[in-house]
């Protein structure tokens, strides 16, 4: 597997399965606009999975995230609909003709914005690894939003600045275009173009999920190798277990598969208690 920065035309593991020339089209869109639109690209049937383990999840939220939106992460652990529509054949040939075939998934997560809900403000989505993260002149993440419901420019369609994922510019006083698309739809677009969700004017909620693919090289959002129920792993696919990082060994991993973690001095976690000083996994 390579991590170049090369940017063939098309992708390698998925061209099989897919129209190249579909591919070339959505690659290009991405390249010169910084993003593009992949229509009717989630299954009825795992469409309905996804609202209701959504809706599920958002019966047990007693608060709402800032006030604005239910908010959840990790979706691939929630049902197998979130798989299958994370590895869709045409999304990874596309993806990964842009950040190399080794890509991985750095998150999969729920916004789901209320009746109400205000537009958030312009950014990139390179701020999640800090502000020591640099301007890059290639791709190095590709976001897709997923249309659960109807992307309107009324319920909050995200707004992108079409052409500032190739400028290292402050975003200024540019027009931007709102990504609107029906239910069943995957929006993709440059992590480093400036972009924000738009404000909900309806009176109903906007359900969407946010899924960023990364190279292999940067830290994930998601520990998947950690979180992914360990059960579903023999029958989860190669594609699958590629973009969890399951094919990414690091030097400190033990041959079996376990990391040989070791504490920092006054280091905490993120969730519960840290570990003790030394603990395989």
């Amino acid at each position: 597997m390579s991590t170049a920065l090369a940017e063939p035309d098309t992708a390698t593991a998925t061209d099989q399965q897919v129209d190249p020339a579909t591919v070339a089209r959505h690659q290009a869109e991405l390249r010169d606009q910084g993003f593009t639109v992949f229509r009717d690209a989630i299954s009825p049937e795992n469409l309905r999975a996804m609202r209701q383990a959504i809706d599920a999840n958002i019966a047990r939220q007693t608060e709402l995230r800032g006030g604005q939106i239910f908010h959840g992460v990790n979706l691939v652990t929630w049902d197998q609909a979130f798989c299958d529509v994370a590895a869709d054949p045409l999304v990874l040939a596309t993806v990964e003709g842009l950040i190399g075939d080794d890509c991985i998934l750095s998150s999969c997560n729920l916004g789901a914005r209320v009746a109400g809900c205000e537009a958030q403000g312009l950014h990139r989505d390179t701020g999640i690894w800090g502000g020591s993260m640099p301007f890059m002149p290639f791709p190095v993440g590709i976001q897709t939003a997923w249309c659960i419901d109807d992307f309107t420019a009324e319920n909050g369609a995200t707004l992108l600045i079409p052409g500032s994922h190739s400028d290292p510019a402050p975003v200024g006083a540019r027009s931007g275009v709102k990504m609107t698309a029906p239910a069943g739809s995957i929006v993709a677009f440059d992590c480093q173009a400036f972009h924000a969700g738009g404000a909900n004017n309806s009176a109903h909620i906007r359900r969407g999920v946010l899924t960023l693919y990364i190279r292999s090289w940067l830290k994930p959002q998601t520990d998947h190798k950690r979180s992914y129920p360990t059960e579903r792993l023999a029958s989860a696919s190669p594609e699958l277990l590629r973009l969890l990082g399951f094919r990414r060994q690091s030097p400190v991993e033990l041959p079996d598969g376990r990391s040989n973690i070791i504490m920092a001095p006054g280091a905490t976690a993120f969730y519960d208690q840290p570990p003790a000083a030394t603990t395989t996994y």
